[in-house]
């Protein structure tokens, strides 16, 4: 989906750049909702071994990060390139503070938006392999209230085919002003997501519909079976095994910003604006996180290395999606088609496979891709959300693309 600059609260699932088999076995447990506790987050906190320098110095990459910054495409970017748990490259760009001067680096935490997609689905997946539900179970199982709940799945929310509309791109500027200074509760979201119109678009399983109403809908559902809160359970359940010490969600919108979000505007003093996400609350399972390049990095490997999932669960995440017709359920076709899984786009790159995901959130935007079976990856995160700025776009694109090239070429893999 492609969605317009002019919304300053996009949720996108790619940023301008263009921007995880069947179900799970067995019947599910019917579920016991219990009461919602708190985790203490310092107390579970993962202890890991710190990484070691980047092994790599690739000058070309060097030369397209900063050309970024000095267009005033983005106060700053960190872009991270790892082989199997080790950082083949590692390097903040410009600022992450305007007013302050602070620089950016590679431990910079930004919102990842639409990125947390994979992570929602990961927590999915992960009450599957607890017994609480499976994946073609109705919503109405779990939110028997919510409009036409008996006539979607849990696997077709989870891989934009449920037919959903969107509570967040195309919202009222209203309701988006109110969301960058307040948080939310659960039946709040749930009252704004219902009150879209329309609030389904098409038929489930009809065709592919971005939809990050789906995915708030579905990181309640993960509160509803665990009992805790969408970021307490995040926390320990996948932060925590993943070895990631510098992501989270924020609790409320008065946290501190790590990292300031910005928009270009060539008449400002400084080039720029600043705009505010919207609070983690309103963005929930669609939307939430914020974290750094390295951190994007070890997920995936952790993901991938079966750290998080079991083989069949990562199967799942990465088989691309099904409509009802039996054809595949495409986000992207042409010259680069991309298929969806479940929280990741599924596409390739030189013949290789590849799963990916961008985000776009007001002042934040970012990229993840691995090449799945060479488990190489690229992280790269923005605190521009372009903001319609000539460029913006190619430049994204020739950044990843030359990321994955190094990277490959590191491997032997690329194509000369």
């Amino acid at each position: 989906m492609t969605a317009s600059h002019a919304n300053p609260a996009l949720l996108t699932r790619r940023s301008t750049l263009g921007l995880l088999l069947a179900g799970l076995a067995g019947n599910a447990v019917a579920p016991q909702l219990v009461k919602t506790v708190e985790v203490a987050a310092t107390a579970a906190a993962p202890v890991v071994k710190k990484l070691a320098a980047p092994t790599q110095s690739w000058p070309s990459l060097d030369a397209l990060g900063q050309a970024m910054v000095d267009k005033k495409l983005t106060p700053g970017l960190s872009l991270s390139v790892m082989h199997a748990g080790a950082l083949l490259y590692s390097k903040g760009f410009g600022l992450a503070n305007v007013d302050s001067s602070t620089a950016v680096t590679p431990q910079t935490e930004f919102r990842i938006a639409s990125i947390t997609k994979q992570f929602t689905a990961a927590s999915i997946l992960l009450l599957a392999e607890d017994g609480l539900l499976t994946l073609d179970d109705p919503l109405s199982k779990f939110m028997p209230d919510f409009p036409r709940a008996a006539d979607i799945t849990l696997r077709q929310l989870l891989s934009h085919t449920s037919g959903m509309g969107d509570y967040i791109n195309g919202q009222s500027m209203d309701v988006l002003t109110r969301a960058q200074t307040r948080d939310y509760t659960t039946d709040e979201l749930v009252k704004i997501i219902s009150a879209r119109q329309p609030l389904y678009r098409a038929q489930p399983g009809a065709t592919w519909l971005y939809s990050n109403s789906a995915f708030t809908i579905l990181g309640i559902v993960v509160e509803k079976l665990s009992g805790m809160t969408f970021a307490d359970f995040v926390f320990k359940r996948l932060f925590t095994p993943a070895g990631l010490t510098q992501t989270s969600i924020d609790k409320t919108c008065t946290v501190a910003s790590v990292c300031n979000g910005y928009r270009p505007n060539y008449k400002a003093p400084t080039k720029f604006d600043t705009v505010l996400p919207v609070s983690a609350s309103f963005a929930g399972g669609a939307g939430a996180i914020r974290s750094t390049t390295e951190d994007l990095s070890l997920w995936h490997h952790a993901l991938l290395e079966g750290k998080v999932l079991k083989p069949q669960s990562l199967r799942a995440m990465l088989t691309p999606t099904l409509l009802k017709n039996g054809t595949p359920a495409y986000e992207r076709r042409g010259n680069d088609p991309m298929e969806y899984g479940l929280g990741q786009g599924l596409g390739s790159m030189n013949n290789l496979k590849l799963a990916s995901h961008g985000g776009r959130i007001n002042g934040f935007t970012g990229h993840l891709r691995s090449f799945t079976e060479q488990k190489l990856t690229v992280a790269i995160l923005y605190n521009s959300d372009g903001g319609g700025a000539p460029g913006f776009a190619a430049a994204q694109r020739g950044l990843k693309t030359e990321a994955s090239r190094l990277g490959l070429e590191y491997l032997g893999l690329s194509k000369a």
